[in-house]
């Protein structure tokens, strides 16, 4: 089988380097040992096609300093590289800010949509842009999409009543379970610096009004966008001596810092199963987050939730998160529950899709 995946970011692009680029590594080297697999993803400074795992990583769109315009750039040129890519099928990740790009119009090969972005609303309210509409206009010629949950299957759904899914959620590898945890000292948010998604200009303000009782400082991992808007929050919230950013974390330095946290803090906007939250429940990490919709894949033994965006019961929250009687039951319940999600059975899934895809569009071109 001839796989070609549409992902705007891969780990080597320093712009991003994000949660789903690590997905689609993991998942695609599995496949790659049975398939011919090749990655599209966006250029930028200093990019080189390369393979690695197994996988081809092949950069197209227009190359810029800026991220998002990158991000831009590439969302608009789908369709013009992926109308000649030649493969069995294609497997498009969702991109900001309107997810679709219309893609199944401009190719015979079957396109899978993956929507590792469905949230146009977000970017509508964000930017006051009618983006929703074009993903909702867009979604009605996609014919196939593993969704992750079923709050994204049952939105594709409502816009495309006969679009054909099957639920695959993310995985978590094997070592994030091996973690030895040490005593905690503080608690821990990894993640893409975006306020608009993930939320962390809501952690700090919840923070800030506990930060005289709360007995753990917090640690903010990551890099983005809005690096400098949280910068300048931790200066004029006083919080520099409570609150440290450590900057981007991966290896031996992501370990060390699950190994001393005590839970880790998600204070998303809007965020589907992402792969650092399963990361985190294998490696022995409670999370601590506001109750949406799309956090229902995770149970309260794991996962502490707060009415959405209510920053009081929020800083509340995190208080009572640190007492042991409340967090150690949710640290000892998280490996457990994370312990059902692999790479392995993520492949396979896909795989099976694929494969009922394929058949299915020859079984239509032979007119069976």
């Amino acid at each position: 089988m001839n796989i070609a995946v549409i992902d705007m970011d891969n780990l080597k692009n320093p712009f991003w380097g994000a949660g789903q680029a690590r997905a689609t590594r993991e998942v695609c080297k599995l496949l790659a040992k049975r398939h011919q697999v090749t990655v599209y993803s966006a250029k930028y400074p200093g990019w080189k096609d390369y393979v690695e795992d197994g996988i081809h990583y092949t950069h197209v769109g227009l190359e810029s300093s800026s991220p998002r315009l990158t991000n831009l750039l590439f969302a608009f040129s789908v369709p013009f590289f992926g109308s000649r890519i030649k493969a069995d099928i294609i497997v498009e990740n969702f991109n900001a800010p309107f997810s679709v790009s219309f893609l199944p119009l401009f190719t015979k090969i079957p396109v899978v949509a993956l929507p590792t972005m469905f949230n146009a609303i977000e970017f509508t309210k964000k930017y006051h842009l009618p983006f929703h509409w074009v993903e909702k206009v867009g979604l009605k010629t996609y014919k196939y999409m593993l969704p992750y949950s079923n709050v994204d299957s049952s939105k594709a759904k409502r816009l495309n009543p006969n679009i054909q899914f099957k639920i695959v959620p993310q995985g978590v590898g094997e070592e994030f379970f091996k973690i030895k945890q040490l005593k905690p000292e503080y608690i821990l948010f990894l993640g893409r610096f975006d306020n608009h998604q993930k939320g962390v200009d809501l952690l700090l303000q919840a923070y800030n009004k506990v930060k005289d009782v709360i007995e753990y400082p917090l640690v903010l991992a990551g890099h983005g966008p809005d690096e400098p808007i949280i910068r300048r929050m931790i200066d004029e919230l006083h919080l520099g001596d409570k609150v440290t950013i450590v900057g981007p974390a991966y290896g031996d330095k992501k370990t060390t810092l699950l190994q001393k946290a005590l839970f880790t803090a998600f204070p998303s906007r809007h965020d589907e199963m992402s792969l650092w939250s399963l990361e985190s429940l294998a490696s022995g990490l409670p999370l601590v987050g506001f109750d949406l919709p799309e956090c229902g894949w995770a149970p309260k033994s794991v996962y502490l939730k707060a009415k959405p965006f209510e920053l009081d019961e929020y800083a509340q929250l995190l208080v009572q998160a640190t007492k042991p009687e409340v967090i150690q039951p949710l640290r000892k319940e998280a490996r457990k529950f994370a312990s059902q999600f692999t790479w392995d059975f993520v492949a396979s899934e896909f795989e099976d899709f694929f494969d009922k895809v394929i058949r299915q569009n020859l079984n239509k071109e032979r007119g069976l």
